[in-house]
């Protein structure tokens, strides 16, 4: 196979520099958000909780996706601030436009969905190309911002087995510590690729890369960052403000060898009829949303003000809310979305 080279920082940059200047770059896609443009982008409307069991039911809102001054938001918001509080353990909460089940958030043994908010999908899909965007997180305990890519067609199976790119993912809290005492949140972001047969086998931990900005006294939420991805038929390189987060190449033999699929579960080689990049040789499109709770807070990390096994997590998050909702200032708690650019790679 190729070599595997790894770059960082300044010499990162003078490779990024010759390679663009080496190879021409054409802009084929870009929304400058001058408006919300519903032709190219689609609401996901459901109660599902995002299948991370989160708090949100994600709606086609203004209140939750809106353009202003050439930027988008996502904004999280709580259902009592529409219905009322008392409608969270009596009501049942379902839209009309809903497109994705469960549609109906009933108060039973936990209380209907405490948080609305926004998760949006692009029309425009593409395979391989550099990608820039320019955003800025929220800030907000237990909200959890997130730029990816999702398969266009789903060409080799449900997921994981045709792939999942996060090109950004936040933990949106000021003070969130791990069982080291390291801060994990929002000085601290991750891109990942997800990957495998299924669910138990899923090697994204061979492809996962933080960063942590604390040294710079800032985080993510403080100022805009531009994120960028390059993507081609032989490697996936992540990127923070011009600066390289991680890369990883085609593995000899592909991903199926690489994760040790052929040992474990064991059986064919579910991307045979692809490149070694499969399951990402195949087109993708954008999807930007903002979660509240769910799994990607671990359960022995930071004081979380919910619980999973005493059947009512979402009614613990709620009434706890004096210990978060204070850290919710308005539109600081949105995802803010400046750009995305896609360039082809010539």
């Amino acid at each position: 196979m190729v070599g595997r080279l790894f770059f960082v920082g300044t010499a990162w940059l003078l490779v990024l520099s010759l390679v663009r200047r080496g190879s021409a770059e054409t802009l084929i896609w870009q929304d400058e958000f001058d408006t919300l443009d519903l032709n190219q982008w689609s609401h996901l409307v459901t109660a599902w909780g995002g299948g991370n069991k989160e708090f949100q039911y994600y709606r086609n809102d203004r209140k939750n996706s809106y353009v202003r001054d050439g930027i988008l938001y996502l904004r999280p918001t709580w259902t009592s601030a529409d219905y009322g509080d008392d409608f969270l353990y009596s009501g049942s909460l379902s839209y009309p436009d809903c497109n994705f089940e469960p549609c109906t958030s009933s108060a039973g043994a936990d209380i209907v969905q405490p948080i609305q908010s926004a998760r949006i999908s692009s029309s425009f899909s593409f395979k391989y190309g550099r990608v820039e965007v320019r955003a800025q997180m929220p800030r907000g305990d237990w909200i959890w911002p997130a730029i990816w890519l999702l398969p266009k067609y789903w060409e080799y199976g449900d997921w994981p087995r045709s792939g999942e790119i996060d090109m950004i993912e936040v933990r949106a809290n000021d003070n969130y510590y791990d069982t080291s005492g390291v801060n994990q949140g929002c000085d601290r972001m991750i891109s990942t690729l997800h990957w495998g047969p299924d669910a138990s086998h899923n090697g994204f931990w061979k492809s996962r890369w933080e960063k942590s900005i604390a040294d710079t006294g800032r985080d993510f939420a403080d100022d805009f960052h531009l994120f960028g991805m390059v993507w081609t038929d032989n490697h996936i390189t992540f990127t923070l403000d011009n600066e390289e987060i991680g890369t990883i190449w085609a593995p000899q033999g592909g991903f199926w060898y690489y994760g040790g699929f052929d040992q474990d579960p064991g059986g064919e080689n579910i991307w045979q009829n692809g490149n070694w990049m499969a399951p990402f040789d195949r087109e993708f499109n954008f999807i930007l949303n903002v979660a509240v709770g769910g799994v990607f807070f671990p359960d022995d990390w930071g004081n979380r003000p919910w619980n999973w096994n005493d059947g009512h997590p979402m009614r613990d998050f709620w009434e706890r809310r004096s210990e978060w909702l204070p850290t919710w200032h308005e539109e600081a708690a949105a995802m803010k979305i400046d750009y995305i650019r896609v360039y082809s790679l010539d």
